[in-house]
């Protein structure tokens, strides 16, 4: 899998990245990876925390990195029922909402974390949700900020598979995350299992499963490819070119004898070599004409009866 600081999930123009998960691999840990590694490329971190509380989602950062994630606060208050100040609920979620969260920040690019999408799907209507993804970096453009990626943790198993799908076509990427088989990694790992889908900018679409671990400080270590998920090498087993006549009902193709008797088919259009004579005759084309015919093998020419192959 590539590290988090190249190429991303984005839920929207300005980037992001989407991990997927289920009950039994959870992929918060990988969040907190990409969040480690967009504040060691220098963008502050805005956290949207709803699932758990801050304490449990900063356990484990670096001290290097803990300072630069700041933590919205949707855990303690999230319906907005205590009226508790400097809380983050649901219903600011909303474009304008996120914009104002992300001027107390300092300057430069932005990553916004959600934790989790879910949580939000569960309780605000998922075109609402969905169209803020896509709305965010928009607003937050019109404010003088640029959001460089979002990335928001979905927990695949809480939705129908409808949602899910179009969460995953609003997205630029999705990492599905999965437990690996026994075997893979050394000991003292926890590896788990990676499918990446990524759209280019070409609009073509990259598949690739990787087996990853996350080590302590939330640093990411490639566990490599499952067997046969490589794609094939051109340069060593080129691919066959495909044939258009494979799937057809008749026999389009020749053999050598059929080839030679079309060859000794002489056309209807061509001329006989009384005609060519005919044709080459001094003062042809003067005004007068002739017709010629040049019966086939198959003709019945009988000079008495000229019409007898009629039905009269």
């Amino acid at each position: 899998m590539a590290p988090p600081n190249v190429g991303g999930l984005p839920c929207a123009p300005g980037g992001g990245r989407c991990p997927y998960d289920t009950s039994t691999c959870n992929g918060r840990i990988l969040i907190q990876a990409f969040a480690a590694a967009a504040v060691h490329r220098g963008e502050s971190v805005h956290v949207l925390g709803f699932e758990v509380p801050e304490e449990e989602f900063r356990a484990g950062f670096p001290p290097d990195v803990a300072p630069g994630l700041l933590y919205q606060d949707g855990f303690t208050d999230p319906l907005h029922w205590s009226g508790r100040p400097g809380g983050f609920w649901a219903e600011e979620f909303s474009t304008l909402g996120v914009a104002e969260r992300l001027q107390g920040g300092p300057p430069g690019p932005a990553t916004i974390i959600l934790d989790s999408l879910s949580w939000l799907l569960l309780r605000r209507p998922a075109p609402t949700v969905c169209r803020t993804l896509v709305e965010i970096p928009k607003g937050a453009a019109r404010a003088g900020l640029r959001v460089s990626r979002i990335v928001a943790l979905l927990h695949g198993d809480l939705h129908p598979p409808g949602l899910v799908e179009t969460l995953r076509a609003l997205s630029w990427a999705v990492v599905g995350v999965g437990p690996a088989p026994e075997g893979v990694g050394s000991r003292g790992d926890a590896p788990q299992l990676a499918t990446t889908l990524q759209r280019k900018g070409s609009g073509t679409i990259v598949q690739k499963e990787e087996y990853f671990c996350v080590l302590p400080g939330f640093t990411l270590k490639a566990l490599g490819e499952p067997p046969g998920s490589a794609p094939p090498d051109p340069a060593i087993n080129p691919p066959s070119a495909a044939d258009p006549t494979t799937s057809l009902t008749f026999n389009v193709r020749l053999s050598e004898a059929e080839r030679r008797a079309r060859d000794r088919v002489q056309l209807p259009f061509q001329f006989s070599a009384q005609k060519k004579s005919s044709l080459l005759e001094a003062g042809a084309g003067t005004g007068t004409g002739k017709i010629y015919y040049d019966p086939d093998a198959a003709d019945d020419v009988d000079e008495e009866d000229p019409d007898g192959d009629l039905d009269v």
